[in-house]
């Protein structure tokens, strides 16, 4: 009975230590919020500047079927502020896929199980990689705040 009561409590004691460490600290949760949080955000804005820029194209060959366009100086005014508007839609999208593939992200709890490597590397502190995310997550701000500016 001992010897039973022994080995549980070593096998008990082991998976309170792995437990231990793999657990994150509260500014590695905090970090993986604030990209969650931008990652939701960034897919609804890229539904939103999507569903704009296909309003866009139909307004333009909407625009460029009509006979008059040629003629009627207000048509053609509407087809050029339509047509700049959405390359500027186009400009904007580009840079947030730009951005987003420059980012440095914390792969999930699932990834690093699996072998993912840490993108900030090894010997990134905690505190250092929330900032790293916060920082990216200002810019988003930024480039959202500018992106449903030019969509509305």
């Amino acid at each position: 009975m001992k010897t039973t009561v022994k080995i549980f409590s070593f096998f008990f004691a082991v998976a309170a230590l792995v437990a231990c460490a793999g657990a994150e600290s509260e500014q590695l949760k905090q970090a993986r919020t604030i990209q969650e949080t931008m990652l939701k955000s960034k897919a609804n804005l890229d539904s939103l500047v999507d569903l704009k820029m296909n309003e866009l194209s139909a307004r333009i060959t909407e625009l460029s079927a009509d006979s008059t366009l040629s003629t009627d100086s207000l048509k053609t005014a509407t087809y050029t502020s339509v047509k700049s508007q959405l390359s500027d839609i186009e400009s904007l999208k580009s840079k947030l896929s730009d951005w987003m593939s420059n980012v440095k992200m914390l792969p999930t709890v699932e990834d690093i199980v699996k072998g993912a490597e840490n993108p900030f590397g090894d010997d990134a502190k905690d505190q250092d990689i929330l900032k790293s995310i916060q920082d990216n997550q200002k810019q988003f701000d930024e480039l959202k705040s500018e992106i449903e500016t030019a969509i509305q």
